[in-house]
């Protein structure tokens, strides 16, 4: 039925109530909302503006967001809306101060007034369920008779919103955001077990009922809470970093196991997305855990070849490997090979982009430790930029004024250099003896510190 739903749709906005504004449309990606689709600068009120919307993107959740002036003279200030989009053209007659309620008027829509009145109604609904299941988790005398009325009454009023959501489902069938409702789902519990013991069942089971072949969540952010919440489950027990890889890469394994068997695009992003966690918070177990996910031809991941790299930079950078010189350019984009091999002291190579917040602070860490004479004795630092462009770093770098030899990579993560460190992601240290041979891949200053006096 899917099939029917996607063509072309246009989505026409009517400015009122300011001065004037730009207004840029985003789709919603699978995990955020991240490259507009189209901008319009500088539409006037009572002006309207088009997007067109293709099939590839639909259905689908978009961003609407106004960069408004309410006087002539003002600075540019944001406001947004978040809508769905599926079978329909839709007329939005916006106020950019007033985007919610009823001073936001739609034309055309559906989707969006199904929504609204499902969450409304969703709401109340899930107010008592919560306040029963507040006197189920904090109170103490479990074998008295108000525990025992108080959990038939959870189990009664749970199965009763778990069928009202399947016939809500079924009576908007032709709506995109019914395939949504799902992710309000209750599951069972077992509430006089032990709490670690109850939050280790929900997690067990927090994919029962979910259907790994529908396709069409996945441009929701419905669909990443679900997972986030589930992943939630695990980070909540988690006491040591050790503990949080062993557990985060549990969740993997047993998210990935279940998808493997349904639509190779709902397998591929339950891929993508754990490989995306475990990238940002360096968690190797979890990286080599993907490994037998990115092999199989069933699994439709963006990031085939970006988890082969590093993968392979997992197997080849151990202790006393040999790293390769560092081909980058200086600031006049003379091209410089940096040395690695016969220096008088231990050499950190530190990988980063320019407009990267954790970049950023990381840098600023390490150059307050940096400052102390002991380390800067002890130690010798490049700082490799992989800026897409020399026009994005050379501002950084004037400002930076680093006390250490700081360089750009041509190509950015494309650059010769990031292929010979397997580089994916920034920030990235890596800690080499006098000879260029590897000691340590920290992930913090204080990592760094823990690995120069080991």
């Amino acid at each position: 039925m899917l099939g029917c739903w996607a063509t072309s749709r246009e989505v026409t906005v009517q400015l009122r109530g300011v001065h004037s504004s730009n207004i840029t449309l985003t789709p919603f990606n699978g995990v955020r909302f991240a490259l507009p689709l189209q901008r319009v600068d500088s539409l006037l009120p009572g002006n309207r503006c088009r997007f067109i919307v293709p099939d590839s993107l639909l259905p689908g959740e978009f961003l609407l967001r106004f960069d408004y002036r309410a006087k002539a003279g003002d600075a540019p200030y944001p406001a947004e809306m978040q809508f769905y989009l599926n079978r329909e053209n839709i007329r939005l007659y916006a106020h950019p101060l007033y985007l919610g309620g009823d001073s936001l008027r739609m034309e055309g829509d559906v989707e969006n007034t199904v929504w609204n009145g499902f969450q409304k109604t969703n709401m109340l609904h899930r107010q008592q369920i919560g306040l029963l299941e507040q006197l189920l988790g904090n109170y103490t005398r479990r074998n008295s008779k108000l525990y025992t009325v108080a959990l038939k009454e959870y189990e009664d009023r749970r199965v009763d919103y778990n069928r009202w959501l399947d016939s809500m489902t079924v009576a908007h069938r032709d709506c995109y955001v019914s395939h949504l409702f799902k992710f309000q789902q209750i599951g069972k519990q077992n509430w006089l077990a032990l709490p670690a013991d109850r939050v280790e069942g929900v997690a067990a089971h927090w994919f029962d009922g979910f259907n790994f072949n529908d396709t069409t969540v996945l441009r929701s952010r419905q669909m990443s809470e679900f997972i986030n919440g589930y992943l939630g489950l695990y980070g909540m027990r988690a006491t040591t970093e050790a503990l949080r890889d062993s557990l985060f890469t549990q969740a993997g394994r047993q998210a990935c196991r279940l998808a493997s068997a349904g639509n190779p695009k709902v397998y591929g992003w339950f891929v993508d997305y754990f490989y995306m966690g475990y990238e940002t918070y360096n968690i190797t177990s979890g990286l080599r855990m993907l490994e037998e996910h990115q092999n199989n031809p069933r699994c439709l991941t963006s990031k085939k070849m970006e988890i082969a790299r590093r993968l392979a930079g997992l197997k080849n950078q151990l202790p006393g490997t040999q790293c390769a010189n560092l081909l980058v350019h200086d600031f006049d984009d003379r091209p410089h090979t940096i040395n690695l091999q016969g220096n008088t002291k231990k050499q950190l190579v530190l990988f980063y982009e320019s407009d990267c917040g954790h970049c950023i602070d990381l840098l600023a860490e390490l150059t307050k430790w940096y400052a102390e004479p002991e380390h800067a004795a002890a130690l010798t630092v490049y700082t490799i930029a992989l800026d897409d462009t020399r026009q994005h770093w050379e501002p950084a770098f004037l400002k930076n004024k680093f006390p250490w030899i700081d360089r750009w990579a041509p190509g950015g993560v494309n650059s010769q250099a990031a292929a010979d460190y397997y580089m994916l992601s920034t920030p990235s240290l890596f800690l080499l003896d006098e000879n260029g041979k590897l000691l340590s891949i920290p992930t913090s200053v204080e990592g760094l510190d823990k690995s120069l006096r080991e």
